[in-house]
């Protein structure tokens, strides 16, 4: 993933442990994220990488999804 690093500091910015983020972790099953911290999450992303990502539009998205949206910006 070309974006780990950054992506590892936001979810750590969560709570979230970096051993618990691995490319197919998924955000709602895996990580357990509530609408605050999806929401949290949504603007974070659009802070640091200038992408909106509507995390509410699919299926609860990998990490490596985030990554994926984040480099077709």
């Amino acid at each position: 993933m070309r974006n780990e690093t950054a992506l590892h500091e936001i979810f750590r910015g969560l709570g979230v442990a970096d051993e618990e983020i691995q490319a197919d972790t998924r955000l709602q099953a895996d990580l357990g994220l509530d609408s605050t911290e999806i929401t949290a999450l949504e603007l974070e992303l659009e802070r640091r990488f200038g992408v909106r990502i509507d995390l509410w539009s699919a299926a609860d998205f990998s990490v490596a999804d985030l990554d994926v949206l984040i480099e077709g910006r």
